[in-house]
């Protein structure tokens, strides 16, 4: 007897036929996945009558919307330019002022476009010092911040030019104002009859002097 069994024999399988042939498909298929056809949505009647209420409802906010808003727009028309141009009657309050004044306050007479935006008598803000000021707005919208009174002091002065810095003497057509500047800001001033003016501005050097020189002509001996 052999110590080692032989190994069965390995079992062949030998095909007896030919592969099956495809079974045929019916005709008009090709053999993919065909697509599900397209299924429209259709409302229940409860549905649809929810969905008109809410369109209905849509439409009746946007009305009522519409009716609030108009009126609105009508009464507050879109900002020009126009409606920032608020002139101020500077002789009539400038009359008034004068009342409680010792020097005449300055009413200037400004040249086309340029106007007065504000005016105001104040009294015993600073140091018990009253003063006339008023604010000049130029043709191309430049703004000079003027201030005129009959009793000075250093305190008042440095108070009204924010601190402004003396930087000397500055001539316009020969008449000698005090400069001062600080930042943008540049200040002149001086003694014109019996009142001090003092011209305060970040337009530039330009924009003061022209008001200078109205000053010089229509302050002087007033």
């Amino acid at each position: 007897m052999s110590q080692h069994p032989e190994d069965p024999a390995a079992t062949v399988s030998t095909p007896t036929s030919a592969p099956t042939e495809a079974t045929d498909l019916p005709a008009g298929t090709t053999g993919e996945a065909e697509t599900a056809p397209e299924i429209t949505p259709v409302l229940t009647p409860s549905q649809a009558k929810r969905a008109n209420q809410t369109l209905k409802g849509m439409i009746i906010s946007v009305v009522l919307t519409v009716a609030v808003a108009l009126p609105i727009i009508f009464i507050n028309p879109a900002s020009k330019a126009e409606t920032y141009r608020q002139p101020v009657d500077i002789s009539a309050v400038a009359s008034q002022a004068a009342a409680d004044a010792v020097f005449t306050p300055w009413a200037p007479a400004l040249p086309e476009g340029d106007y007065v935006n504000f005016a105001r008598w104040l009294t015993g803000n600073i140091d018990g010092i009253k003063y006339w000021e008023f604010g000049v707005v130029t043709h191309d919208d430049k703004f000079v911040w003027v201030r005129q009174t009959g009793d000075v002091n250093p305190s008042w002065l440095a108070t009204v030019t924010d601190n402004a810095v003396p930087a000397g003497e500055h001539l316009v057509d020969g008449v000698a104002w005090e400069l001062r500047k600080k930042d943008k800001s540049q200040v002149l001033l001086s003694t014109i009859g019996t009142s001090t003016i003092v011209l305060s501005s970040e337009s530039g050097i330009e924009t003061l002097e022209a008001l200078a020189r109205l000053a010089t002509a229509q302050v002087q001996g007033s």
